[in-house]
């Protein structure tokens, strides 16, 4: 007995059914191939603690109070920001980012001059 179209004998689906072309069409390019987005993703976060978390780390060791405030606002902005790439709104994803660069270059200026 052959199975409905679009799935195997266990019944799960099967993308690459080579009987049923049409479904293989509407699921897109990205079927069956590689997702570097999420790993992309994943280093960004980490590099991107770590900076901001050096940054509060070497305004707390040389005591610079301004510094380490404009990093936790950085911080701060940054992580209201994945929220918003969380929930769809890519406006307010670039606004909170533009913030938490600038908040960032601050906390940076502090620390050199």
């Amino acid at each position: 007995m052959r199975e409905p179209v679009g799935q195997d004998e266990y019944g799960s689906a099967n993308p690459f059914d080579p009987d049923d072309l049409s479904t293989l069409n509407q699921m897109g390019p990205a079927v069956g191939s590689n997702d570097f987005e999420k790993y992309a993703v994943a280093v960004i976060i980490v590099f991107g603690a770590l900076v901001i978390g050096g940054l509060m780390a070497a305004s707390l060791a040389f005591g610079h109070r301004n510094g380490f405030l404009y990093a936790l606002g950085g911080a701060t902005a940054a992580w209201i920001s994945g929220n918003a790439l969380l929930l769809d709104r890519p406006r307010i994803y670039a606004l909170f980012v533009g913030i938490a660069a600038v908040m960032l270059i601050a906390s940076t200026v502090t620390l050199v001059l």
